[in-house]
C-alpha cells in the first residue's frame, strides 16, 4: 500500500494500479485497498471506475466508519469531476455521517 501510494504521488498510474491489484488479489474485501485504486483510477481521470470502486468500497465498510467516510469522500468527488454536482453534494453527507 505504501509502495502503491509513492507512485501516486510520483503520477506513475500503471505501476500504483499494478501494485494494489497485487494487494487485492490476497485482500479481495480489503475496501481500503479499492478505496487506494480507486485514488489511482480518478487521478487517470477515470472517474467512472473510481465511482464504482469507491462504491464497492462503501458495501464492504458498513461496520467500518472511517473507511465508509472515505469510500463517499471518493465518491463524491467522482460525481463532481463529472459535473454531477447535486449528486456529489449527497454522496458528501453521506461520507460526512449525515444520511
Amino acid at each position: 500500500m505504501g509502495q502503491a501510494q509513492l507512485q501516486l504521488k510520483s503520477k506513475n498510474y500503471p505501476v500504483a494500479a499494478s501494485s494494489i491489484e497485487r494487494a487485492l488479489r490476497i485482500e479481495p474485501d480489503n475496501p481500503l485497498l479499492w478505496i487506494e485504486l480507486g485514488k489511482v483510477r480518478q487521478a487517470e481521470g477515470n472517474y467512472v471506475q473510481a465511482e464504482n470502486m469507491g462504491r464497492k468500497a462503501a458495501s464492504m465498510s458498513v461496520n467500518a466508519p472511517k473507511a465508509y467516510s472515505a469510500a463517499w469522500t471518493l465518491i463524491s468527488e467522482s460525481l463532481r469531476a463529472r459535473g454531477k454536482n447535486t449528486e456529489a453534494q449527497e454522496a458528501m453527507l453521506r461520507a460526512q455521517g449525515v444520511r
